[in-house]
């Protein structure tokens, strides 16, 4: 049976795959995680195809996040009557870390919830989208490669993964931080490259 599913995916294609992680972006109950393990296996890419995939793959986790997001947003007073402990820990880290809760949370399943709780804060898009794919690719990147290392098999990467999870944990979060540090002095050396221009034009006034 596993052999049948493996093929199917095969055959299908990246399209198998990006369909994944819109589902896995829409918040929707869908084992991601799993199909993603699963194309790592059965679609061998090298590095630079690896970083190419996931790029694609967290874009279409960014668009299907806008549903959860926009829910948020409408249906506020539906949202309280849900899951309130998924919620409640959404919210409880939206207040702890802010806006970069969004980024932090994507590799983890506190991450379906966090979309509603930005949508509920009244986030705006660009923050929210660009955090989610700050959070979401490092995650995308790695689980290609262990799915590869692992033959695809989902219970072999939970026994490494319960054995391990910490280090998974430190490694997604210093990977995070080092892409928003990235940003961080970019945006600084823009806008001290722009505040220098401005200047200099005073001066010539």
């Amino acid at each position: 049976m596993i052999e049948v599913i493996l093929q199917w995916l095969k055959d299908i294609g990246l399209i198998g795959l990006f369909a994944a992680m819109f589902l896995e972006g829409s918040s929707l109950p869908f084992p991601g995680i799993a199909v993603v393990l699963a194309y790592g296996y059965i679609l061998p890419f090298s590095y630079w195809n690896t970083a190419l995939v996931a790029a694609a793959m967290s874009l279409m986790y960014c668009l299907a996040s806008l549903i959860p997001y926009f829910l948020g947003g409408k249906i506020d007073g539906l949202l309280k009557k849900g899951p309130q402990k998924g919620l409640q820990k959404a919210k409880n880290l939206f207040v702890r870390y802010g806006a970069w809760s969004v980024a932090i949370s994507r590799p983890f399943g506190l991450g379906n919830y966090i979309s509603y709780v930005a949508g509920m804060s009244k986030m705006r898009l660009t923050p929210y989208l660009l955090l989610t794919f700050v959070g979401i690719y490092p995650w995308s990147f790695v689980m290609i490669l262990l799915g590869n290392y692992f033959n695809g098999s989902y219970e072999a990467f939970r026994t490494f993964y319960q054995s391990n999870s910490i280090y998974l944990y430190v490694t997604v979060s210093i990977a995070i931080v080092i892409i928003g540090l990235n940003m961080v002095i970019r945006k600084k050396r823009k806008a001290g490259k722009t505040f220098v221009k401005e200047g200099g034009n005073e001066s010539c006034v």
